[in-house]
């Protein structure tokens, strides 16, 4: 079992999970969670971000949080998309560590012990996941290792699966950035300009069997190259200098 010291203030870990019209995820994301997380012996909270869900998640993410103390949700006015999402998630969050998980639960909160190990025993400062075996259909497998080869040879990156949701941080690392639109797929590069420490591990991957996907491949394509040119810039143009002894 994983011990992580309680910080001042807060829980052990605070899992950050953007949520836009998953109402069908949701008992299961929440039950798992809590399984996974209490049998580690960590104190946590789940920060739900919805992001103007029309579905009834919103309400029902309140519902369950009436019942469940460690869930607290965040709701947007309206729709602003992943990253801030996450930006929201990550300006409150109240641990020392900072998990990320998507709400279509195609990955498995069941992994988060593995991430974090990794994250305690190498010292570094994030741990992202490489969807080692994907269950998506070939034209979106074949898409995202294209879009993932084209970011890497922009940003002269090895980050093997910028899409992958499930990610573990040091909560002064992650709040270190700041967050862009379209920034939630450059985490590790972002934070290794920055000089922290990122690690990658392979997790699990499976079928969506609820709600349904909220992006497409094209649109995702020619932002996600906007994106990887932003960042090009930003390290090329990034300044770097010491003081003189």
């Amino acid at each position: 079992m994983v011990m992580v010291n309680q910080a001042d203030r807060g829980p052990d870990i605070s899992l950050v999970v953007p949520v836009y019209n998953e109402i069908d995820n949701l008992e299961s994301l929440v039950e798992r969670v809590r399984a996974t997380l209490d049998q580690m012996g960590l104190t946590w909270e789940l920060l739900a971000v919805d992001d103007g869900s029309t579905d009834g998640s919103g309400e029902r993410l309140d519902e369950m949080a009436k019942t469940e103390e460690r869930i607290r949700v965040l709701h947007f006015q309206q729709n602003r998309g992943q990253s801030a999402g996450l930006d929201a998630g990550f300006k409150n969050a109240r641990s020392r560590l900072v998990a990320l998980l998507d709400a279509d639960l195609q990955t498995y909160p069941e992994d988060l012990p593995k991430l974090i190990e990794m994250l305690e025993s190498e010292k570094v400062d994030a741990v992202v996941g490489i969807r080692a075996e994907r269950h998506d259909t070939g034209w979106k497998r074949f898409s995202s290792r294209f879009a993932n080869g084209v970011r890497n040879r922009l940003t002269r990156e090895d980050i093997q699966d910028t899409g992958c949701p499930i990610k573990v941080f040091r909560a002064e690392a992650i709040r270190s950035l700041k967050i862009f639109t379209g920034m939630h797929r450059f985490l590790p590069t972002l934070l290794r300009m920055e000089g922290y420490s990122v690690q990658q591990v392979p997790v699990r991957h499976t079928e969506r069997t609820a709600g349904a996907s909220k992006y497409g491949t094209w649109d995702r394509a020619f932002s996600g190259l906007r994106d990887a040119l932003a960042v090009r810039w930003m390290q090329d143009r990034r300044m770097k200098w010491k003081l003189r002894d």
